[in-house]
């Protein structure tokens, strides 16, 4: 068979990706045809080479076949080696024949890209077996060393310089050639210049300041960094720049890989300085040019040694001369020395100053100039910074996706979106082998396999750290804790010297505490390569990892935040991994690890982030163990609360209700899981408004939890779950409108929670706030306000600004504010809080539509009527799907939608409103009473706003009713309404029936609250104002004095509040001095205080105080007729109110009757005649009963009575808007 025919055999066979191994058969055919068939040279030289390294791995196959790794590999050559020979066989031809076809064939493949898919074929092959010879023990050391040598001599006896210079020269005149070279300056750098080199002028700068002449010593510097940051590629820019600079100076370039090819670049300065005794069989060839170099040459050199990564090799193995290769480095004063190593410990040790060039990957600036033009033309900025953000700036990641898009005509988009398919690609692009300009005429390269030599190099060294590697391709490549890493029983010795010789080949990077670390994002990729690869345990390393993570991640709560936030993007890359075959070990390992993460991932509030994992875990456990499983009451149990937090109340509930009957039955009534159920099925049932299923509940839970604590006590745990079965008893009884109970139990478990728990606890915080909410609906906003704040102050140190609580607690200060009548900033805060819930949350959560209410309540207290209608009817359109036409909240907002209306007139729209929530009201199963109160309550008021008495009279007595049944007269809200059927009865003139309300609420709020405050005296007016109706000015008067003196003492003598009080105080008492006379004193007495006040801070023009003035006169007509400082004063009354009002207004009328006839009275009848006239003559133009109009009827006609309207709160007797409070559920 000729070699021209074998050339056929390769060029038919150039897309077989696996001709990796090669037979040394087929090397000595195709070096025998080398020459007549105008083969290469280059790929004869390769087939030498190949023949080489098959014959070291021959001589070791006998140790390799003990590790089944090995054995595979050699196995694979030797089979593709045959199937080889037998297609050479196959193309047999004889003669001139052989060599035409041997033309013809290899002219076929001097096009660039066959040539380069054989040469890849070529190049595999090396790779594999430089990789197999690195892997062996070192048992075969020696073996490896004598056989490395003796083929380098071989190659040499075989190439023709050496073979000339063995018959032609002699010891003598070895040294006569030497001597020409003693003061000649040598390039011995193999490797052309790279065209592409960009930047790193740090680094360059660094290698300039550390070469620097040293009066003792050889300048020596170390380039130390991952394989594939450009060290090589620094180094040997540096030296292309010293030669210019420095034309006598020698460079030299030793490679340092491996023995072979350092004594083979020896070997090589030997031969071209010409050094005498190289070819002395018996001499140390390396000795030699050190001694050269070290004492005759006479010229200034920089000597290279270009990856020095294998410690072994370099320190301590030993040569044939019996001397570790370190031994041969010159020293001389002459030199200078530039290392680069991937092992930084080599680098510290071969550093002078200890302290080797960290090369790290490149900048920005540098990274985008080593794209090149073509692609920065062809591509955005930000699809640059994408692509580089990917390949992590590393130089050789970037020449090789460079490569490959020139090769394939791909853009930079595609690149990327190539890249992001799958981990087997990503793996297959860092694969792809390509021609990297500046680098020696070596094999094909990629970045996968200049990692592999640096994973090959540390599982040689210490097998623990290629385990720790391999454990941690599996997971994120940042902040990797180490409590993640270790073994049971490891020491921290042996862990660190594993984490030592990782950052030592900056395969990880370490965390300044130590107590982390950081695997270079594609050193996980190269590895996963290489377990896939080579040792088929990528699914083994997987299942490692996740049962590790299964086991290790915390349960998800507050205690373990810190430890979840390190080991939760861990867990997430673990997650994504694909197994080929799910064992029932795998499956239950990944749901206890997606429980524990949703679990954590809900406690932080990140809901909707949550419930995938948590149904995902849920699904494996239902499918693994069956329903009736703890594992799996867990998993469901776990995934109830989700949905809860998103809102779905009704179906987190009846899972709830599954899982407590299976915990019953599994567990028993009593085992704390079981407790745990009565807990959350009690939160879902208070959070769907049925309050009294939900207390019976939560009791129950409260005993058997006590119970349990009886028999441990101490136990931190059950004492936490106690003071939590007491807040939810506690929010039971509040939703009730039992506050006081509630408040005395949340007290209670405060005080607890803090000794228990601590002040900064979560479940602390949930005390709490429920603690301010029962304040701020027994109405102490001050308080509930301050306990709001500090609340907020703590969830914002330990939650965080977006946290739901955090929102839940500024929504609830929002709420007081406007209770406070604080309205602009209530409807500020509960925008912030809508957009951040939008966000979070979703337009559609109970929450966000909780916020949407109250936004619509701000703007309804603004008096944007229009705006509260639209948004209220949005918000219940959303709460009749999301929650139900029956839940408290969506009847809520639909009394809110008929008081919207009923401010814009629409009466007849907001009574059937109000009428279609009574009817939802009346078929509730629970809680009807109470909304039944709530929905007649509004309704009566829109009956008095139209005037309709009578009706609205009939719906309070039964709204009255419902409250007495429920509450009993001991109540607020019972009061309430009867303090708004007082005044309805009073309205229709049924005074007797109004005194007696007005005095029964009157006596219950001064019992309660006291006589001082505001509703009290609210009520107190109240009852002044019906015995005044009902024409009881004695008892009137009593009224209005205790008013007068209480407000005098607590708001000021002068306070318009008191002042008003003091005004009804002196008309009753100049109403009474018809039967009683000596009341006429004191009512002048208080008319002139009103008359002093009320021109002091009014003037003498304002209506009021001439009204004063008025009063003030009848009172003093009626103690003196002819009284001249009455006529003053209605002289006074009646000027400034025909200026003002104009001559013919009612007022201004009745002014002008009261001054003409005090005027008769007076005797002054001149004067009062053309007053009369006037009279006349406006009587007959003018409507007398205006002035009437704007009083009520009045005893005397010349006393004019004051406006005097009910005072009631707004909460009874206005329009208004009651907001939703957000509730927790613990």
């Amino acid at each position: 068979m000729s070699g021209a025919e074998a050339l056929v055999a390769f060029g038919i066979a150039t897309n077989v990706v696996q001709f990796v191994d090669f037979t040394a058969k087929l090397c000595t055919r195709i070096k025998e045809y080398s020459t007549a068939a105008g083969i290469p040279r280059k790929l004869a030289a390769q087939a030498d080479r190949l023949s080489d390294l098959l014959a070291i791995l021959d001589s070791i196959s006998d140790s390799s076949k003990e590790n089944p790794l090995d054995y595979q590999v050699l196995s694979r050559c030797y089979a593709q080696a045959q199937e080889l020979s037998t297609l050479l066989d196959s193309l047999k031809g004889d003669g001139q024949g052989r060599i035409r076809n041997a033309r013809k064939a290899f002219k076929s493949l001097s096009r660039a890209d066959e040539i380069d898919e054989l040469q890849t074929a070529l190049d595999s092959l090396v790779d594999t077996l430089n990789l197999q010879l690195q892997a062996d023990t070192r048992s075969t050391a020696r073996q490896v060393e004598a056989h490395t040598i003796s083929i380098l001599e071989r190659q040499l006896e075989q190439s023709s310089l050496l073979h000339d210079l063995q018959q032609s020269a002699a010891m003598k005149a070895q040294i006569d050639n030497n001597a020409g070279y003693l003061n000649k300056s040598l390039w011995m750098v193999s490797v052309g210049r790279n065209p592409d080199f960009v930047g790193r002028s740090e680094v360059m700068s660094a290698l300039a300041l550390k070469l620097l002449p040293q009066p003792d010593a050889v300048p020596t510097t170390v380039l130390c960094g991952l394989g594939g940051v450009g060290k090589s590629q620094i180094a040997l820019e540096y030296a292309y720049r010293e030669r210019e600079r420095f034309p006598d100076t020698s460079i030299f370039w030793v490679h340092a890989s491996n023995t072979a090819r350092f004594v083979e670049s020896y070997k090589r300065i030997a031969n071209e300085a010409k050094i005498p005794g190289r070819d002395d069989a018996n001499s140390d060839v390396l000795q030699l040019v050190r001694n050269w170099l070290e004492g005759k040459y006479q010229c200034k050199w920089l000597m290279i040694v270009d990856n020095v990564d294998d410690r072994n090799m370099f320190f301590e193995n030993f040569t044939y001369a019996g001397k570790a290769l370190r031994e041969y480095i010159p020293q001389s004063p002459k030199g200078m020395l530039i290392y680069t190593t991937r092992n930084r410990d080599i680098g510290v040790d071969l550093s002078l100053d200890r302290d080797p060039i960290i090369v790290s990957s490149m900048d920005q600036e540098e990274a985008q100039l080593l794209l090149g033009k073509k692609i920065r033309a062809e591509s955005t900025e930000a699809e640059q910074l994408e692509l580089l953000d990917e390949l992590v700036y590393l130089p050789l990641a970037i020449s090789q996706a460079v490569a490959f898009m020139a090769k394939r005509r791909k853009s930079v988009a595609e690149y990327i979106q190539m890249y992001r398919q799958s981990e087997s690609t990503r793996i297959r692009l860092l694969g792809q082998r390509f021609n990297h300009h500046g680098r020696e005429a070596r094999p094909l390269e990629s970045v996968v396999t200049t990692w592999w030599i640096s994973f090959n190099y540390v599982k040689t060294e210490n097998p623990r750290a290629a385990e720790l590697l391999s454990f941690m391709s599996f997971l994120d490549w940042q902040g990797i804790p180490f409590s993640l890493l270790t073994l049971e029983g490891e020491t921290t010795f042996d862990f660190e010297e594993a984490m030592g010789l990782l950052e030592a080949f900056s395969l990880v990077t370490l965390d300044t505490q130590r107590y982390a670390c950081n695997i270079h994002r594609l050193v996980g990729v190269a590895v996963h390569g290489w377990l896939m690869e080579y040792e088929n345990k990528s699914e083994i390393y997987a299942t490692h990892v996740l049962g590790t993570l299964a086991d290790r991640f915390p349960a998800g709560f507050f205690d373990d935040w810190d430890a979840c936030a390190a080991y939760f993007p861990h867990a997430e890359t673990v997650l994504r991994y694909n197994f080929i075959q799910s064992t029932a070990a795998t499956l239950i390992a990944r749901a206890t690890l997606l429980v524990s993460m949703s679990t954590y991932l809900r406690t932080q509030g990140r809901y909707q982030a949550s419930e995938s994992g948590a149904e995902e875990a849920m699904l494996i456990y239902e499918r693994v163990y069956g329903r009736e499983n703890v594992n799996t009451l867990y998993a469901i149990a776990n995934y109830a609360r989700t949905i809860h937090r998103l809102g779905r109340y009704e179906a987190a509930t009846a899972l709830q209700r599954q899982v407590l009957e299976g915990r019953e039955k599994v567990l028993g009534p009593s085992h704390r899981a079981t407790l745990e159920s009565l807990n959350a099925l009690g939160s879902d049932l208070q959070t769907l408004g049925r309050y009294k299923e939900a207390e019976v509940i939560h009791r129950r839970e409260l005993d058997q939890k006590k119970k349990l604590l009886e028999q441990i006590p101490g136990d931190p745990g059950l004492e936490s779950d106690v003071l939590i079965a007491m807040n939810n008893v506690a929010r039971g009884l509040s939703s009730q409108g039992k506050y006081r109970d509630a408040e005395s139990i949340h007290r209670q478990a405060l005080e607890k929670s803090l000794s228990v728990i601590g002040k900064n606890h979560p479940d602390t915080f949930i005390t709490q706030g429920e603690l301010a909410g029962t304040v701020r609906d027994q109405g102490r906003l001050q308080e509930a306000e301050e306990m709001y704040k500090k609340l907020l102050e703590n969830r914002l140190a330990v939650l965080g600004n977006t946290h739901p609580d955090t929102l839940i607690t500024l929504g609830n200060m929002a709420t007081v504010a406007a209770r406070q009548g604080k309205q602009e900033e209530a409807e500020e805060t509960y925008k912030q809080v809508y957009l951040i819930e939008k966000a979070s949350l979703g337009e559609k959560h109970p929450s966000t539509l909780n916020v949407r209410h109250n936004m619509a309540c701000s703007a309804f207290d603004q008096g944007r009527y229009e705006e509260a209608e639209k948004s209220f009817k949005s918000v219940l359109e959303a709460q009749d799907v999301v929650l139900g036409l029956q839940h408290p909240d969506t009847l809520q907002t639909r009394r809110n939608v008929a008081a919207s209306l009923r401010k814009l007139r629409k009466h007849e729209e907001a009574d059937e409103t109000d009428r279609q929530t009574l009817g939802l009201a009346e078929n509730l199963e629970e809680n009807k009473d109470a909304e039944k109160v709530q929905g007649l309550h509004n309704l009566a008021h829109g009956l008095i706003e139209q005037g309709r008495l009578e009706e609205s009279e009939r719906v309070r007595r039964e709204e009255l009713e419902i409250r007495l049944r429920l509450s009993g007269k001991d109540d607020d809200g019972t009061q309430d309404c009867m303090s708004s059927l007082a005044y309805l009865v009073s309205e229709q003139d049924k005074y007797d029936e109004a005194v007696a309300l007005f005095q029964e609420v009157l006596d219950y709020r001064t019992r309660k609250l006291g006589n001082e405050d505001k509703d009290t005296l609210s009520t107190l007016w109240n009852l002044a104002l019906a015995y005044r109706d009902k024409g009881d000015f004695e008892q009137a008067e009593v009224k209005y004095q205790e008013l007068v003196n209480t407000q005098s003492r607590i708001l000021g003598p002068d306070d318009p509040q008191t002042l008003e009080s003091l005004i009804q105080l002196a008309w009753s008492q100049q109403q009474e001095a018809k039967n009683n006379p000596s009341k006429y004193l004191s009512s002048e007495a208080n008319y002139r205080r009103l008359f002093k006040a009320r021109s002091a801070e009014l003037g003498l023009d304002d209506p009021l105080t001439l009204m004063v003035m008025n009063n003030l006169a009848s009172v003093l007509k009626y103690q003196d007729g002819a009284s001249e400082e009455a006529a003053t004063l209605l002289h006074h009354v009646y000027e400034r109110r025909a200026k003002v009002l104009g001559p013919d207004h009612g007022l201004s009328i009745k002014s002008l009757e009261f001054l003409a006839d005090h005027l008769v009275d007076q005797g002054k009848h001149k004067e009062a005649e053309p007053l009369f006239r006037r009279l006349k003559k406006l009587n007959e133009t003018s409507d007398v009963s205006e002035a009437e109009d704007e009083h009520e009827d009045c005893p005397r006609s010349d006393a004019e009575e004051p406006n005097i309207p009910h005072s009631t709160s707004p909460s009874n007797e206005q329009s208004d808007v009651h907001r939703n409070k957000a509730s927790f559920c613990i």
